[in-house]
């Protein structure tokens, strides 16, 4: 559990980095809006090509961890409504709690999977990003058309965002060189590496300056209630599974590693932009970023799989 503890560990401090950069550096808000697009429409996608084309998943059993971590989505999510029918929640904070309780922060699932894994890790976790997102995006979407009060988006105006996603693109076409044994050599390579050690640094310090450090007395218990679903519920109802399954190995470490992870930053958007509870959203965020680090490893240290 300590090796794992100090594995993490130097992934939270480019959180806090970040974080104190948005303290202390003036404007600083700006580098990072720039910054995020290198992330998201350049440097990640070369990461998961690189590592993608490169990997070998020969005998590896991924089908049956990426249904864990499908089911054990679906079953927070059935969770979340069988406590609504029985506990009267505003429909803007179900919302909230809903994106809180199923949605995971690729930036760092991605960063983790190489910090504990390696160039391997980051490959499958790649398999995992192309499923979880549509996945995750349309159940989100489906739940903020109906209980939101902002705009409405268009069920398939929503997938087809989600088809132009680069994290998907560069996951797909990594898939699609591997098949087809084809390998990137020579100066192209070295440009991808160096483009590919970018983006866990630079995604990680954005996470950080993205945090809001909030405490909505009032709300603490719906924060709570999140927080324990996405870094304690999600987890163990994993971990039940991929035992129930037989999987083992790398495969089943990443998707114990998929259900631990805090939830997306870019649920706060999707709070703001369709009528949600973007404060209670930023909360949520924030505070199962924080505690993760605990959660983490308390969850990848005391399961062998």
């Amino acid at each position: 559990m300590l090796n794992v503890f100090l594995s993490i560990l130097p992934i939270f401090l480019l959180i806090v980095i970040g974080f104190l950069s948005k303290l202390y550096i003036k404007d600083v808000k700006v580098f990072w809006g720039f910054s995020d697009k290198f992330v998201y429409y350049l440097f990640f996608p070369a990461l998961l090509i690189l590592d993608i084309s490169e990997a070998n998943f020969s005998g590896a059993d991924n089908f049956h961890p990426i249904m864990a971590t499908i089911i054990s989505t679906i079953i927070i999510a059935l969770i979340i409504f069988i406590v609504k029918f029985f506990v009267k929640i505003p429909p803007a904070l179900f919302t909230s709690i809903f994106q809180g309780g199923i949605r995971y922060n690729s930036y760092v699932f991605i960063a983790l999977s190489q910090s504990l894994f390696g160039s391997e890790g980051v490959a499958l976790s790649g398999f995992f990003v192309a499923y979880m997102i549509i996945l995750t995006n349309i159940m989100s979407v489906l739940v903020m058309n109906h209980y939101g009060t902002g705009s409405k988006k268009n069920l398939s105006s929503a997938v087809l965002a989600l088809a132009k996603n680069p994290l998907i693109i560069g996951a797909v076409l990594g898939v699609v060189m591997n098949i087809l044994n084809i390998h990137i050599t020579g100066a192209l390579k070295q440009l991808f590496l160096y483009l590919a050690n970018a983006a866990t640094p630079l995604s990680l310090m954005s996470v950080g300056a993205g945090l809001i450090i909030s405490m909505h007395i009032h709300q603490m218990i719906s924060i709570f209630y999140t927080t324990l679903l996405k870094l304690v519920a999600m987890p163990l109802i994993t971990i039940a599974l991929v035992k129930y399954f037989g999987a083992s190995g790398l495969p089943a470490s990443i998707a114990i590693l998929y259900s631990a992870v805090p939830c997306a930053g870019n649920a706060y958007i999707l709070a703001r932009q369709m009528g949600g509870n973007h404060e209670v959203m930023a909360s949520i965020i924030t505070w199962t970023t924080l505690l993760s680090i605990i959660t983490l490893s308390l969850m990848l240290g005391s399961v062998t799989v």
